[in-house]
């Protein structure tokens, strides 16, 4: 599992470290702590951008945000079974 320190990430964006806090309490993100240094996942950090320009460049709180993740990921899913269904019914054609 590859992390960044979320003092990184903070410093390379210019985010405050108190978003990436809320991010976590709202458990949008999980925060990891390696010898006292808390640490991001790098396979968050797509997520977090997403979740950066829609809450500062669309002023989405951070309730907001934790809805329309909510349905992003189920739209995610709902995407992986469709092509799942897609590819039965071809099999079966």
């Amino acid at each position: 599992m590859k992390t960044i320190s979320v003092h990184q990430f903070c410093a390379h964006y210019d985010v405050p470290q108190s978003f990436v806090d809320s991010l976590c309490s709202f458990e949008l993100i999980e925060i990891i702590v390696i010898e006292s240094t808390k640490h991001i996942q790098i396979q968050d950090i797509n997520r977090i951008e997403r979740l950066m320009r829609m809450h500062y460049e669309l002023n989405v709180n951070f309730e907001g945000l934790d809805i329309i993740n909510n349905l992003i990921d189920q739209i995610s899913t709902l995407q992986v079974d469709v092509a799942f269904l897609k590819n039965r019914i071809e099999f079966f054609e």
